[in-house]
């Protein structure tokens, strides 16, 4: 009979034979290490959702979206998140403008007669040129334009001007530089079209996708864009330069050419009356002065009582009529340069105060204007101001801005 204690020692020595083998292969001499054994993955340790902190979604595109080619009219009327601040709305509509006739080869912008008026039906041509002190010197078009307009710039350390052409012809006109925000606004006062070498990032937003009016923006440093302009000289400042025979093939090219049918401005070749208006001057950062010349009939412009002068002709720049047209001028969160400076939102729509410099003498009235009418200046009476028959220039300031008529 077998003992208890022999029955539980005798399964521990058959386990013993039984694991010497393997031991006896790891151990002994010259042996293979044993391989680890493969790890049986483990299920992952469940977490709760809720303290789990959620990754931040990924970047949106907040750049603003460039079309490759302007449209004539306004697009969407559902402005996209990522557009820029809205502008506030225009002024209310405004009395219909009064009823002109005239010979159908009348420029509306000038009173006098063109060669062909063919010219005249057609969109004006608003060109910015730069007023930087380099480009002050090398000034091209500005005899051939109709009308220049003047206006402050950001930071009111400069102004900049809008030439614009209708029947006028210019080979060279220029330095071209960037728009700002009335452009917007003057453009399809006169059904035009705008040539500029680009904008602030808000302000060319509003320009590609809202105005109503081709816009044609040439990038400056793109040597591909020799189609519509050229380029002189190395200075940003003063390199790009265009002509009426460029811009006009590219109307055609675009397709959006047409008529926009002026209004225009009324004229008189008579002599005016009124209070004295031999000279004004604007202070601007480059202080300009018009003096009346009795032997021509015209306003000469000087810049800081320098003669401004045409870079192609080296005549002095003149106008049969300077118009001094006050408009609010209101600030914008529109960031235009590095330092920070922002847009000024100028109000050409609506009306405001205007002083007209003709034949030596001044007239005090009011401007009133459409989004998509131009201008007409009323007197006292409400009657309309005329012109003198000829080109002009038109001094955009500010409400309480220091002017001098003598």
């Amino acid at each position: 009979m077998i003992s208890q204690n022999r029955r539980l020692r005798l399964p521990l020595v058959l386990l013993g034979m039984a694991l010497l083998p393997l031991l006896l292969y790891g151990c002994g001499s010259g042996g293979r290490a044993t391989p680890t054994p493969t790890k049986t993955p483990q299920p992952a340790a469940r977490v709760d959702p809720a303290t789990v902190t959620p990754l931040p979604p990924p970047p949106t595109d907040t750049a603003t979206p460039l079309p490759p080619t302007p449209t004539p009219e306004p697009t969407a009327t559902v402005r996209p998140s990522d557009t820029p601040t809205p502008l506030p709305p225009t002024a209310t509509a405004t009395p219909p403008p009064v009823s002109r006739v005239r010979p159908d080869n009348e420029n509306p912008l000038t009173g006098l007669p063109v060669d062909d008026p063919a010219k005249l039906q057609r969109r004006p041509l608003f060109v910015v040129v730069n007023n930087d002190p380099p480009a002050r010197s090398v000034h091209y078009g500005f005899s051939n334009a109709e009308l220049v307009y003047e206006y402050i710039m950001e930071g009111r350390a400069v102004t900049r001007f809008s030439a614009v052409f209708l029947a006028g012809e210019s080979k060279q006109i220029g330095p071209v530089r960037s728009a700002r925000l009335i452009n917007f606004y003057l453009t399809p006062q006169y059904g035009g079209a705008l040539v500029a070498s680009g904008a602030g990032q808000d302000v060319r937003w509003w320009l590609k996708n809202k105005m109503a009016a081709p816009y044609l923006d040439i990038d400056l440093d793109d040597p591909g864009n020799n189609v519509y302009s050229f380029s002189l000289g190395t200075d940003y400042r003063t390199r790009l330069q265009t002509g009426t025979s460029l811009l006009r093939p590219w109307l055609a090219n675009w397709n959006v050419e047409s008529d926009p049918q002026l209004t225009g401005f009324l004229f008189d070749e008579g002599m005016a009356s009124g209070p004295s208006g031999q000279s004004v001057t604007v202070d601007f950062p480059a202080e300009v002065t018009w003096t009346y010349d009795p032997a021509s009939g015209r306003y000469l412009r000087s810049m800081d009582d320098d003669p401004h002068l045409d870079a192609a002709s080296g005549q002095q720049l003149s106008a049969a009529n300077v118009i001094i047209q006050t408009m609010a001028h209101e600030p914008t969160d529109y960031v235009e340069d590095s330092l920070g400076s922002t847009s000024i939102r100028i109000v050409s729509v609506g009306e405001g105060p205007v002083t007209i410099l003709r034949d030596g003498v001044s007239i005090d009235g009011t401007w009133r204007a459409g989004d998509t009418e131009m201008p007409e200046f009323l007197d006292a009476a409400g009657d309309p101001i005329l012109l003198k028959p000829g080109n002009s220039w038109i001094e955009v300031v500010e409400p309480a801005f220091a002017v001098t008529i003598r």
